[in-house]
């Protein structure tokens, strides 16, 4: 079985209203910015189920929503896909929802008035309506998670100590204690069971020479010295423990136990994140060959470098599919989260979940596949912004966060997220922000930003081919359109069909002004300062003034649009990200005070769009 839905109202930062989580059979990634209510729904998965380390939680008047303990904390864990011995341990509390069974477990908690310390009481019930009796309480340790907390010192988990996690994982190993229980002559050391090992060991530090010896002086004293004439009184020196039970002995005996990492260079105490890795990796042992198992990690790149945080969450991946885990991760990880398959992934945004999973966004089946091959960290950091601006290219990416700054919409201090689609792609990035059930919206602004392009009837010769002046040369066959080309009500579809192709929801499409975005720069009035950037790039400093100048000159010739696709041309002659990267130091070092200025001279595409994802 798996925990299919989670339903919380009034815990933390969940209100009253009932806010519903749907999980994967496997693996689930909850992502999303601070405070977005992650680390609640493990806790309320946790604080329901209980854990497998028996560790116990105090409700307090911070797990109340805004401290109000006069409310009633509820949460319901729903289990779907039971086996048959699942249905039998459960079998008072099911409910039946369609051809199978389903239970519902539900916990709800609150505070009693009128006592001078603060008291509260739990209750659990099962069914959809609270009604259905409680789980019998071996049933409910088939419940019980694993919790792994963040940012741990896992190395602590793995020494020895009583009720260590180390000795938890070894007593779940079946038939850990096979062999004979006492040693005889007969007896070959390699039959004895652990426990008949150890009684062993006791027996001969009990019988060593020096023990004897010892044991032998304090009676000797005792008799002689401090006991009267008729006391009876014999001492033995014995190891602790050994009226044990054999189940008792056994606990003792692993609860030594510790668990070191030796490297090929050194033996001893390893770094935190192969800590991290090694207790992930008991976890899973500990469960393995259970009916289910529940396995909750809250941040699991913690300590872990790059490489090894891809190889686990591969591993992790691998894992659910062999056997009957369930892992819910919680991660501020881009590179985790770009490692991960697109459908496993759960956006937490503003106390409320949106899955991703196949049959909740507007994504196709080609785009899960596409964006799972194409995301990467530098992508994958959208799952987490609070708002996303989806370029086509390297120019815009480099010249879109400057620009923002300048005009005091600084995208670092927004919490903003550029994408870089590289010209394909730019409707599948959308898609990530677009539900099916539209009524409850990803309350992300995202702004796509896209080319418009349709070229001024002078650009082919200036910008394709001098002999393109001519228009009856143009090719009869081309994939380029110019204004002349189009009607007016031809344009306005133009424009409506790329639009069409992403916006929708939160998601707006924002379309170049003119032809393309160095072109709308220069027509919007920085042609002087694209010049510049592009000379820059060309030339270098050395006697940059002069062939600005000259350059200059020979705009003087030209009408606006001309001037303007010349410019153009200069820059497709160059690295068009270079151009780029000088333009955006230009327009810092010129423009860094006076950002008013600036935004009147800009394409206004671009300025809406920055406003657009932005806004307060």
């Amino acid at each position: 079985m798996y925990i299919s839905e989670l339903r919380i109202s009034n815990f933390r930062c969940f209100d009253g209203t009932e806010h519903i989580i749907r999980f994967n059979k496997g693996l689930s990634v909850l992502v999303g910015e601070n405070d977005s209510g992650k680390t609640a729904i493990i806790d309320a998965i946790r604080i329901a189920l209980g854990t497998s380390d028996q560790s116990w939680y105090r409700i307090d008047s911070t797990d109340f929503y805004k401290e109000d303990d006069s409310l009633t904390i509820k949460i319901t864990c729903v289990f779907s896909s039971l086996t048959e011995d699942e249905k039998a341990a459960f079998l008072e509390c099911l409910t039946y929802e369609g051809p199978d069974a389903i239970l519902v477990f539900n916990w709800s908690c609150r505070h009693l008035k009128g006592f001078r310390t603060p008291r509260t009481i739990t209750e659990i019930t099962s069914g959809r309506t609270g009604e259905g009796p409680a789980p019998a309480s071996e049933a409910r340790e088939l419940l019980r998670t694993t919790y792994l907390r963040p940012l741990r010192d896992a190395y602590t988990n793995m020494q020895a100590g009583k009720g260590s996690r180390l000795s938890q994982v070894l007593s779940g190993v079946p038939n850990l204690n096979d062999g004979v229980q006492e040693y005889s002559d007969s007896v070959k050391l390699s039959t004895l069971s652990l426990t008949g090992i150890a009684d062993l060991s006791n027996k001969l530090i009990e019988s060593h020479s020096k023990i004897k010896s010892v044991n032998e002086s304090i009676s000797a004293t005792l008799t002689d010295k401090m006991l009267l004439k008729k006391d009876k009184v014999l001492t033995e020196i014995s190891v602790a423990g050994t009226n044990l039970s054999e189940s008792r002995k056994l606990t003792t005996l692993l609860e030594k136990l510790e668990l070191a990492a030796i490297t090929k260079d050194e033996a001893g105490k390893v770094g935190l994140g192969t800590s991290n890795i090694m207790s992930m990796a008991c976890e899973l042992l500990l469960n393995k060959g259970s009916h289910s198992s529940f396995l909750l990690i809250e941040e699991p790149e913690a300590h872990i470098h790059a490489q090894r945080q891809l190889r686990l969450m591969q591993s992790l991946e691998e894992e659910v599919l062999e056997g009957n885990h369930q892992i819910i991760i919680t991660t501020h990880s881009p590179l985790l989260a770009s490692a991960v398959k697109l459908e496993n992934i759960i956006i937490i945004n503003k106390h409320t979940a949106f899955s991703l999973a196949k049959n909740e966004t507007e994504l196709s089946s080609d785009d899960y596949l596409f964006l799972e091959r194409y995301l990467d960290a530098t992508k994958a950091n959208l799952f987490f912004a609070k708002g996303v601006v989806i370029v086509e290219g390297p120019s815009e990416e480099l010249l879109f966060p400057a620009v923002s700054r300048i005009l005091g919409k600084d995208f670092s201090k927004h919490g903003i997220s550029i994408v870089n689609s590289r010209g394909i792609g730019l409707n599948r990035f959308a898609g990530i922000f677009q539900r099916k059930d539209s009524q409850v919206l990803l309350d992300i602004p995202v702004a796509c930003v896209t080319d418009r392009d349709i070229m001024p009837d002078c650009a082919p010769a200036i910008c394709l081919n001098e002999e393109y002046s001519d228009r009856e040369k143009w090719p009869t066959k081309r994939k380029w359109k110019t204004e002349s080309d189009l009607s007016d009500d031809e344009k306005k579809d133009h424009i409506l069909k790329i639009k069409a192709r992403a916006e929708g929801q939160n998601v707006k499409t924002f379309v170049s002004d003119q032809w393309t975005l160095e072109y709308d720069i220069a027509f919007a009035g920085l042609t002087d300062e694209l010049l510049q950037a592009v000379i820059q790039v060309k030339n270098g400093p050395e006697k940059l003034e002069d062939i600005i100048i000259a350059e200059k000159d020979i705009l003087a010739r030209f009408s606006s649009e001309e001037k303007c696709s010349y410019v153009y041309s200069l820059v497709c002659s160059e690295s068009k990200p270079e151009v780029a990267q000088a333009l955006a130091g230009i327009l810092e070092k010129k423009y860094s005070e006076n950002g008013t200025e600036l935004r009147k001279k800009l394409p206004q595409y671009i300025v809406s769009a920055i406003d657009y994802v932005t806004k307060e």
